[in-house]
């Protein structure tokens, strides 16, 4: 079976495919309990070069335990040993706009670096790609273009036919490219290099599901799919099990640069419990942008 039949497989039996190691769970999920109010990003652009910093930007938050290193080369999240799952993330939301991450994908049999958009209630946008392409055959590719997969998420919860694959990146683990995704309330779309890859519309949303609708904020990182503790399921997903003669592993992230639709101070979720989609009171309210859910 290839990867998108277990990934179809999956969302068919209703079982979420998130295979990463946990750091995309909430501290606070405001469907379950009262959070904190969240900090959004208040400007309407914002852009961060990863090859002229030292350490770790003040707007970014490195998962404990891991190293990320900065270097003229970028961000590197760097797969070593087993266990590792180097991660980063914005301290800061966003409800709707555009993030452009300009990186290199860490090589390696079932090794998966990502680029991912999620939120407290688990709505989640994502770029992931497997070091060796998912297992596909001829690896590599004779033509030189991989497959990238993308997927959506909301509460948690992927309908059949969220994940696709598209085989638009050429030399992902050799070149820099840009990978892109705009969204907002009605639509999602994917870029490679500025060309579109995928696009769903909110309205073609699947009957008990829901569109993402809530603040996201950015987080990248790699780690190890093929990891033989894992499940066989994300094992196969993820193209077999990772061969530590070769590591490490190293995914670079040289620049990300967001163009935000709705600048605001913070954000506030007023109600637990949602039973049919999220709206908005209102986009902007003063400085502030409050979400509602219905």
């Amino acid at each position: 079976m290839g990867s998108g039949g277990i990934i179809g497989l999956l969302a068919t039996l209703g079982l979420t495919v998130q295979f990463a190691h946990g750091q995309l769970e909430p501290d606070c999920n405001p469907l379950n309990a009262d959070c904190e109010p969240k900090k959004a990003l208040s400007q309407e652009n914002y852009f961060i070069d990863f090859t002229k910093q030292s350490s770790a930007p003040p707007d970014w938050t490195i998962a404990n335990y891991e190293d990320v290193n900065f270097t003229p080369e970028g961000a590197e999240l760097t797969y070593g040993k087993k266990g590792d799952a180097p991660n980063m993330w914005t301290d800061f939301y966003m409800l709707g706009g555009r993030y452009d991450v300009e990186m290199k994908i860490a090589p390696g049999q079932g090794v998966i670096s990502s680029a991912v958009l999620w939120s407290d209630v688990q709505d989640e946008i994502d770029y992931e790609f497997s070091g060796n392409q998912f297992g596909e055959k001829p690896f590599p590719p004779k033509d030189g273009m991989w497959s990238v997969e993308t997927n959506v998420f909301a509460r948690g919860k992927m309908w059949d036919g969220a994940a696709a694959y598209q085989k638009d990146s050429f030399k992902p683990a050799e070149q820099f490219h840009k990978y892109s995704v705009e969204w907002d309330e009605s639509n999602i779309s994917w870029y490679v290099d500025d060309k579109v890859v995928r696009s769903i519309q909110a309205k073609d949303t699947p009957s008990g599901f829901a569109f993402p609708q809530s603040p996201m904020k950015l987080q990248l990182g790699v780690w190890g799919g093929g990891d033989p503790d894992n499940n066989h399921w994300t094992i196969e997903w993820a193209g077999g099990e990772i061969d530590m003669k070769g590591a490490p592993y190293t995914m670079y992230v040289k620049s990300v640069n967001i163009t935000n639709k709705y600048p605001a101070s913070e954000y506030r979720y007023k109600d637990k419990v949602c039973i049919s989609s999220m709206r908005y009171d209102s986009v902007a309210n003063g400085s502030q942008t409050r979400l509602s859910c219905h």
